[in-house]
């Protein structure tokens, strides 16, 4: 995974509305738009947007039903984020630097 794809699916997860949508989605194969709308404390069109947001990071798929949408995770997307985060990390050297100074006041 390249630099950039590893931006736009962090870029996708950066919102605190999307991530409980990912959750949502991660707890059930499939789930009915108006069930994303109704988890969220937010406009039905707030949520498209950020559902939008994820679908084009490949994060989360859509299919219709009847005259509904489908909503569901694409959990390849975020494994492969997760091994190269996790590859990151391992190959990260440990920071020998002293801690910074706290301010108080």
């Amino acid at each position: 995974m390249d630099a950039d794809r590893i931006a736009e699916i962090a870029r996708a997860l950066s919102h605190p509305a999307r991530v409980r949508i990912v959750r949502l989605l991660a707890s059930q194969p499939e789930c009915a738009g108006r069930e994303v709308f109704a988890s969220l404390p937010l406009a039905q069109s707030t949520v498209s947007q950020h559902l939008a947001a994820l679908k084009q990071a490949g994060v989360v798929s859509d299919h219709a039903v009847g005259t509904s949408r489908v909503y569901c995770l694409n959990a390849d997307a975020l494994v492969e984020l997760a091994r190269n985060l996790e590859g990151l990390a391992d190959l990260a050297a440990s920071c020998t630097a002293p801690a910074a100074p706290t301010v108080e006041g």
